[in-house]
């Protein structure tokens, strides 16, 4: 393809001058193990050789442009690698595949590999590998291999061509929650775009930048608004009168004293856990809050059964005398 990206993919070291053996070993080894067919050729390597490990199963093909130095499947990373060396040019890793290069969890990966193009970029799409052109190339992470779109924009990357909008939410979600980026670059990625898709990218970052912290309470934002409840403060932090923290619950309406706990099994599967969730509920109880349990199905499932509950229970604690005065709030976590 293009030029090889040497500028890109040698950042962590002095430049390497002069062809020859020794030359490609440090580039492969600077590359995971990877290289172009240009690289190998400047390193001595000629055609015939390159074809004939490749056949012999020593090499691996890649890419039409490059190949793996070494037997059996290449890493998800080596794939990433050799994308971005097969596009050339500034070409960068961008949506679910620069998260899972990232390490972040609890979203569902993209079985191809997402890798942004400028507009005259001559690499196509084929397979597991999916090349984007774009008239907006970002440049890349620094000290970052393979050349990487800065989060907030991998994560816009990634919401735009997400058809479920439980997985785009996921997926803002985690990328918060792993501080790969805040919610003012997010805002600014959003603004970007058109259509559905950016409409509900910005509605997600809305919700993030509310203080939901999860999937599940992101779930229970959207029902609360719909049903026309007032908004709680979401995650905010509990102070007892003498100053020491009390909790910080996923939804507290103040005024009212009334806390709302998405219990999550997924966060609360262990003994310990669930020791520590029910001494939490004890905690705030005492304290004269009025706790809410609901589990992410029955938000899911039962939306307005949920809604109803906690209109009920808002209305009952407007009733009585406030058990919790002395407790203060400040923030978000």
């Amino acid at each position: 393809m293009g030029s090889d990206p040497f500028g890109l993919v040698l950042p962590l070291g002095l430049a390497l001058p002069g062809d020859g053996p020794l030359w490609l070993e440090e580039v492969v080894r600077r590359q995971g193990g990877v290289a172009t067919v240009r690289q190998l050729r400047r390193g001595g390597v000629r055609d015939a050789e390159r074809l004939r490990k490749v056949r012999a199963g020593e090499w691996v093909r890649v890419t039409p442009a490059v190949v793996l130095l070494g037997e059996g499947a290449p890493s998800r990373w080596q794939v990433a690698m050799a994308a971005v060396l097969h596009a050339g040019g500034r070409a960068v890793v961008t949506g679910l595949t620069a998260l899972e290069l990232a390490g972040v969890s609890n979203i569902r990966y993209a079985s191809e590999v997402h890798v942004l193009v400028s507009r005259e970029c001559g690499a196509r799409s084929s397979g597991r590998l999916l090349f984007e052109r774009t008239k907006r190339l970002p440049e890349p992470l620094p000290i970052r291999l393979p050349p990487t779109a800065p989060y907030a924009r991998a994560v816009a990357d990634a919401c735009r061509r997400l058809a479920d909008g439980a997985r785009a939410r996921a997926t803002v979600l985690a990328a918060v929650q792993h501080r790969l980026c805040g919610v003012g670059e997010l805002r600014r990625e959003a603004a970007y775009g058109r259509g559905p898709a950016a409409v509900r990218m910005r509605t997600i970052v809305d919700e993030v930048a509310s203080g939901v912290g999860s999937l599940p309470e992101a779930e229970l934002r959207v029902l609360v608004r719909a049903a026309g409840l007032p908004e709680p403060l979401w995650n905010p932090r509990v102070y007892r009168a003498d100053g020491r923290f009390l909790c910080s619950p996923d939804a507290l309406w103040e005024d009212e004293g009334v806390v709302v706990e998405v219990d999550s099994v997924a966060y609360h599967d262990s003994d310990a856990q669930q020791v520590h969730t029910a001494e939490r509920g004890r905690a705030m109880r005492a304290a004269g809050l009025t706790v809410v349990s609901v589990l992410p199905r029955q938000i899911r499932d039962d939306g307005p059964g949920v809604a109803l509950l906690v209109r009920d229970t808002l209305r009952a604690a407007r009733q009585r005398a406030p058990a919790h005065l002395g407790l203060w709030v400040r923030g978000t976590e």
